[in-house]
C-alpha cells in the first residue's frame, strides 16, 4: 500500500520541466501585454473631461496581466523549487499525464466551438458534466445537479448582476427556458 500511494505522489522531473517552460512563457506573455496595453487599447473619450477620478479603459486589463505576471512568476519560483527537491529515480508514467492534459484542451476546444452553435446554458451544461465524469465523479445524481447548476448561477451572476451578456443558442426553444428560469431567479433574489 505505502510503494502505491509513493508511486502515484512521484512527480517526474520531464513534467516538473515542461511546467517551468510553461510558467516562464506565460510570465513573458502576461507581462509583455500588461507593457503594452497602451497600444492594444484605444483610449476614446473627450480628453478635456478625463481628470484623475477618470480611470482609463487601459488601467483593469493592465492591472489583470501585471497580478498575472506575479503570479506565474510565482508559479515559476515554486516549479524550480519542486525540481531541486525531485530525487533522480522517479519513475511516472508522463504519457498518461499528456494524453490526459490533451484530452482536457479538446474539451475545451469542442466548448468554445460549441457555445456559439448550442449556446452559452446548453454547451456549459454539457461541458460541465463531461468534465465531472473526467475528473472521477460517478454518481449520477451529483454530475447531473451540478452540470444544471454552474450554467444558471454563472448565466444569473453575469447576465442579472454584472449586466453581461452571454451568448444565447439557436435552438429558441433551450433559449426560451433559459429565460424563464433567468426571470424566476430574478423575481426571487432581487425582487424585479
Amino acid at each position: 500500500m505505502a510503494g502505491e500511494s509513493q508511486k502515484v505522489n512521484q512527480i517526474s522531473p520531464a513534467m516538473v520541466r515542461l511546467e517551468m517552460v510553461l510558467a516562464a512563457a506565460l510570465s513573458l506573455i502576461a507581462a509583455s501585454l500588461s507593457i503594452f496595453m497602451p497600444n492594444l487599447i484605444a483610449l476614446g473619450g473627450i480628453p478635456a473631461a478625463q481628470d484623475v477620478t477618470t480611470l482609463s479603459p487601459i488601467f483593469f486589463p493592465r492591472l489583470a496581466f501585471a497580478l498575472l505576471t506575479l503570479l506565474c512568476l510565482r508559479y515559476l519560483v515554486q516549479s524550480v523549487h519542486q525540481l531541486r527537491e525531485i530525487s533522480g529515480g522517479s519513475a511516472t508514467d508522463d504519457a498518461d499525464r499528456l494524453s490526459r492534459a490533451a484530452l482536457m484542451m479538446a474539451i475545451a476546444a469542442v466548448y468554445a466551438y460549441s457555445v456559439t452553435e448550442l449556446g452559452y446554458g446548453l454547451a456549459t451544461l454539457v461541458m460541465t458534466a463531461v468534465i465531472a465524469v473526467f475528473l472521477g465523479l460517478r454518481k449520477w445524481w451529483t454530475i447531473v445537479s451540478v452540470s444544471i447548476l454552474v450554467p444558471i448561477v454563472i448565466r444569473f451572476i453575469f447576465e442579472r448582476l454584472l449586466l453581461i451578456s452571454l451568448p444565447r443558442g439557436e435552438f429558441e426553444f433551450i433559449a426560451g427556458i433559459e429565460d424563464e428560469i433567468m426571470k424566476f431567479l430574478t423575481g426571487i433574489f432581487l425582487g424585479g
